[in-house]
């Protein structure tokens, strides 16, 4: 696309280039220099790791043929420069429109909150499957039709995410379910993004390293609801038992469906029961009833289901099609995910890394089994440190025996994150140890383990490497589990 095409539905500060009338074809957009191409336009952005300006001579060299920047251009730039006021906002805008406005060709699910966002995208994306491709887009992969690939993130940048919606609506996929993170919301990675139907799941403590405070967490989280950010929406779909969702403001024209445990809801179960089976319920499902089973086990996975067959409901599937996506949804990589070991205990590992998420595992545990429940587990590096003893309090709470051990420290000293996670549990608890290696915690935890035991390792989930000063050091805590069992058992 020529670049005066492109440009020509947007604000800018200026258009500094070398000769008058300049116009070059634009074949790729790319923020990151190593990703550059001939015909590319480059986005230096300041990030909190890096500057991007460092990188615009790298971007050049491959073969970069225009430059958009917050600052300035150099005195005689060599290609067509673009200041802009804010640069990620204008890069979503100008990939929406380079992407020819990808997202108003699918009828797309927006998910955000901060526990059940994964769960929920994939029962979504289980029943939208039930009547053709589907688009998924979130923590642990993106899949378009039969291709897949492993995340980086919750979600992408600006550019990867409409390049993937474009690849989405080529491929055949008419529907799509996202996980919009708060992240994503603050940066602008999904301005301009049209979802029909967004959900909110639920808030608790989480990132507030990053944005500060609870509060503020929790207002950029409903930018997903405003027509300012949104604006495609229709639907908000919004969990009536977080006492939050009172306060998210709806513009007038946008229908609002809860779902919850209240029969107040427009969507609750009648009847339910859970097991380590999965979960059967009956659902008031707006002015009828919904008959659900799934292999998901838990209370918190009943509200995930709710979320999903409710915000499904507004994209043309049928009962019958919720019901058979709910049921053909086996697991979620990471989430309560029960390790094959053959051995007389249970292991499950799961991704839990909030102090809400960690209790709601452990009330799990305690439900499927009558022994004792080990529980090995830690918090991130460089993340929020306010959640780190109220972890601490709780694992020691509510399982039998717990082991704090190293989860990702990126770049903090693992022995100073367990102290703090330390702080948190009483000086007379006598039910847990510190094991700084988590491998050996591991280990430790399975030769505890005696029959009828369940040993949840939890913080990590489907990731398949430790964050460690800079280096990502191969971890799947599954294939550790099973490795451990093989070498000590």
């Amino acid at each position: 696309m020529p670049l005066q095409e492109l440009l020509s539905m947007q604000t800018v500060l200026s258009l500094r280039e070398p000769r008058k009338e300049m116009n070059p074809e634009i074949r790729s957009l790319d923020y990151d220099s190593r990703r550059v191409k001939d015909g590319s336009l480059f986005f230096a952005i300041e990030g909190a790791q890096t500057d991007g300006h460092l990188y615009i001579g790298e971007a050049l060299e491959k073969g970069a043929v225009a430059v958009a920047s917050q600052q300035e251009p150099p005195p005689g730039p060599t290609v067509p420069w673009i200041q802009v006021e804010a640069i990620r906002p204008f890069m979503a805008s100008l990939a929406d429109h380079f992407y020819q406005q990808p997202s108003r060709q699918l009828q797309l699910v927006g998910i955000t909150g901060t526990n059940g966002k994964t769960t929920t995208t994939f029962l979504i994306h289980s029943i939208l499957e039930r009547q053709g491709p589907a688009l998924l887009m979130g923590t642990i992969k993106t899949q378009v039709g039969e291709w897949q690939v492993e995340s980086e993130r919750t979600t992408p940048e600006a550019v990867d995410i409409q390049e993937i919606l474009a690849q989405a609506v080529r491929s055949g996929c008419r529907t799509g379910v996202l996980e919009v993170s708060s992240h994503a919301l603050f940066f602008h990675r999904v301005d301009q993004c049209s979802f029909p139907v967004a959900v909110f799941t639920n808030l608790s403590q989480d990132h507030l390293d990053f944005h500060g405070s609870l509060e503020e967490y929790f207002q950029v989280k409903c930018r997903l609801f405003q027509t300012a950010y949104n604006p495609g929406l229709k639907y908000a779909v919004l969990n009536a038992d977080d006492p939050r969702v009172a306060r998210i403001q709806l513009p007038p024209e946008i229908q609002s469906v809860t779902f919850g445990v209240s029969e107040n809801s427009d969507v609750y179960p009648v009847a339910h029961k859970t097991s380590v089976e999965g979960i059967e319920a009956e659902l008031q499902f707006f002015n009828r009833r919904l008959s659900l089973s799934s292999p998901l086990a838990g209370q918190h996975n009943l509200y995930n289901i709710m979320a999903a067959a409710t915000a499904a409901s507004f994209l043309g599937v049928t009962d019958e099609q919720i019901c058979q996506g709910i049921a053909r949804l086996d697991r979620v990589p990471g989430r309560f995910e029960k390790v094959d070991i053959d051995r007389p205990f249970t292991v499950i590992v799961d991704y839990a890394h909030t102090p809400h998420a960690l209790e709601n595992v452990l009330n799990l545990c305690r439900q499927l089994t009558q022994e004792r429940i080990l529980c090995v587990f830690g918090c991130g590096g460089d993340r929020d440190r306010t959640k780190r003893a109220r972890m601490g309090t709780l694992a020691v709470s509510h399982a039998d025996w717990s082991i704090v051990t190293s989860d990702n420290p990126r770049y903090e000293d693992p022995e100073k994150i367990l102290s703090e996670i330390q702080d948190g549990i009483p000086a007379d608890s006598s039910n847990y140890e510190i094991i700084v290696d988590r491998r050996e915690a591991i280990s430790r935890a399975l030769k505890m383990a005696q029959k009828g035991d369940l040993v949840l390792v939890a913080g990590r989930g489907h990731e398949s490497y430790q964050e460690v000063e800079g280096r990502k050091i191969l971890f799947d805590d599954r294939e550790v589990v099973k490795c451990l069992v093989q070498e000590v058992l």
